[in-house]
């Protein structure tokens, strides 16, 4: 009778221990995910080129008002760079996975943000050369 009773205990051990692996390694998966995420955008706000962008919007906004702006707005939007590879040396593949995309998606991100205030600045000040009457703006603000 009592090795029923033992084998009976050591079978639930193991049943709960089967049910609870899955859960560890989820787990584990998604603190690997979040620290990933943490370090890439620290990194990618450490890395960003916010005025090169800033610029590229203001120059192209003073230029040619919203439309050439908007150039820049669209080249930071499609420009993704990829993160250096000595950042991600001796790590996991899951690691690198969730580092690559969360550093391509916050750099996105913050370019977009950069070449649109610089657009919008941009725009502004074209707006105000042609109220100004200063040539060639001017010639294009239609009042």
């Amino acid at each position: 009778m009592k090795k029923g009773i033992i084998f009976q205990l050591l079978a639930v051990l193991m049943f709960t221990s089967a049910l609870n692996m899955p859960l560890q390694c989820f787990a584990q998966q998604n603190t690997v995910a979040l620290d990933a995420k943490t370090d890439a955008e620290y990194d990618a706000e450490d890395d960003v080129n916010t005025a090169l962008w800033l610029g590229a919007g203001g120059v192209l906004g003073v230029a040619g008002n919203c439309l050439l702006g908007s150039l820049a707005v669209g080249g930071a939007f499609i420009y993704q760079p990829v993160p250096p590879a000595e950042r991600l040396l001796g790590k996991s593949a899951e690691y690198v996975s969730f580092y690559t995309d969360a550093y391509k998606a916050r750099m996105r991100r913050l370019q977009v943000v950069a070449a649109t205030k610089g657009a919008a600045g941009g725009a502004a000040v074209f707006f105000l050369l042609g109220t100004l009457n200063i040539k060639p703006w001017a010639d294009f603000v239609i009042w």
